[in-house]
């Protein structure tokens, strides 16, 4: 006769597998995310101000490659 209990490790493994996958993908999210606010915002400014050099556009998408890089290590060092 077979054991029908389920093997609850292989399901936790399957649903921690699937958490990570979660995780790690948002967290690209977040980062495309940060990025997009921060061109946006310097493309406004850029605009108001009638500016032929992009300036603010760079700064504020480096700044936003900055902000997502900071979120991405602060959530992956975190225990």
């Amino acid at each position: 006769m077979k054991n029908t209990i389920p093997n609850n490790k292989n399901s936790e493994k399957k649903q921690s597998d699937a958490s990570t996958y979660a995780k790690y993908s948002s967290l690209g999210f977040q980062l495309i995310a940060a990025v997009m606010v921060g061109f946006a915002a310097g493309y406004f400014i850029d605009s108001f101000f009638h500016l032929q050099l992009p300036i603010f556009k760079t700064l504020f998408s480096f700044g936003g490659v900055l902000l997502g890089l900071y979120i991405v290590i602060k959530e992956v060092l975190k225990p």
